[in-house]
């Protein structure tokens, strides 16, 4: 057992804590320390935290349920085991002591090998348990980074909010959904929406790589298929064989009123007119990047000449599978909202989905998107 080990021995008789103090130098080579009293325990603790508690109930003023409270609430998240040492009947005081905190029970005249035991199970409970803690901020440092370059990402993004409207939300910490919009030196706008393979810190993980190649590509002007095909490489080198990145990728370019159009395994985008009436949908037909080996891949896009005004409505599957009970919100319902409102289609979208979700809990992460092909400045 390890040097810097201490154990606290609290109890109001003198010959008990010199009984366990002595047992205690035999079974296990641990610092040991005493308190005469409740109150004198929970002072020590207050000031220098013993790594176990051996603690007797019956004590005057401060009891051991009342000190075994006050120690535990001084100690926080930190996980410090407290046995009860007592002559007491298990029947009549156990519950009690469990729930004033305590975490085990050893009854008067004890045996010095049951003591040893749970001693040593307890120490060792509380060194897994720190090695669970050390794991756990490690893990809440990973996130942080992550969360902090999700929100970097988008913030890079260009959001000129005369071309790109969007929502996102995420049913829970971190978003799977990644939405990232950049302007090449010479004019052209590229959006990548897409989708990662389940939820959370997993999915959100991918964003990184994705980002990284995304804006360097778009900035210097490369086309979307490139992008597409770069992205599929780098993202099938990365993610694991259960994971994929279902994505739609957009070059727009207003000289020639002309979008370029990569889609795999996303849903069809639907592309309105400035008359507010539905000129076409944007079909994915090919493969969520990350599955396919180079040879395999198809970059190809496809090409659609568009009018200043037009707009096209990206979305994750997370708003067409949305559902009440008794039925998903579906294409068809997403389709007459942005048909039914020419002033705002963007907002009536999200007041029907609000409305079909009622007080319903988030089961995928949302997004919704409206480009809008106009002029950048």
């Amino acid at each position: 057992m390890d040097k810097t080990i201490t154990i606290l021995v609290v109890d109001d008789i003198p010959a008990n804590r010199k009984l366990l103090h002595k047992m205690l130098d035999v079974i296990t080579d641990c610092k040991v320390i005493e308190a005469q009293c409740g109150t004198e325990a929970i002072d020590i603790c207050s000031t220098s935290m013993p790594d176990l508690i051996l603690m007797d109930i019956n004590m005057p003023n401060v009891d051991g349920y009342q000190a075994t409270a006050s120690i535990k609430e001084i100690m926080g998240d930190k996980y410090v085991p407290i046995i009860f040492v007592t002559a007491l009947s298990e029947d009549s005081s156990l519950s009690r002591a469990l729930g004033s905190g305590g975490d085990d029970f050893i009854s008067k005249p004890f045996n010095a090998r049951v003591l040893e035991s749970k001693i040593n199970a307890h120490l060792r409970i509380r060194e897994l348990n720190n090695q669970l803690t050390d794991k756990n901020r490690k893990l809440v440092y990973e996130q942080g980074l992550i969360e902090h370059f999700f929100e970097s990402a988008l913030q890079k993004s260009y959001l000129n909010e005369n071309i790109i409207k969007f929502h996102m939300s995420s049913m829970c910490a971190f978003n799977g959904d990644v939405l990232l919009v950049e302007k090449s030196s010479d004019g052209r706008v590229y959006l990548l929406m897409g989708d990662f393979t389940g939820h959370g810190l997993s999915a959100a993980m991918g964003t990184l790589p994705v980002a990284m190649v995304f804006f360097k590509m778009a900035e210097k002007g490369v086309s979307v298929n490139e992008i597409a095909s770069e992205l599929n490489s780098q993202l099938r080198k990365l993610l694991p064989p259960s994971m994929f990145f279902a994505a739609t990728l957009i070059e727009f370019d207003k000289s020639k009123d002309l979008l370029k159009v990569w889609a795999g395994g996303m849903p069809e985008c639907y592309w309105i007119g400035k008359d507010g009436n539905l000129k076409g949908e944007l079909v994915s037909k090919n493969m969520p990047l990350g599955i396919l080996k180079e040879s395999q891949f198809k970059a190809e896009t496809v090409d659609y000449s568009v009018e200043t005004g037009d707009q096209i409505y990206l979305y994750s599957d997370g708003i067409i599978e949305a559902n009440n009970d008794s039925e998903f919100f579906g294409n068809e319902r997403l389709k007459q909202a942005l048909l039914s409102n020419k002033n705002n289609r963007f907002g009536e979208v999200l007041s029907e989905f609000n409305k079909f979700t009622s007080d319903k809990d988030q089961s995928d992460d949302i997004t919704l998107v409206e480009f809008t092909c106009a002029n950048l400045s």
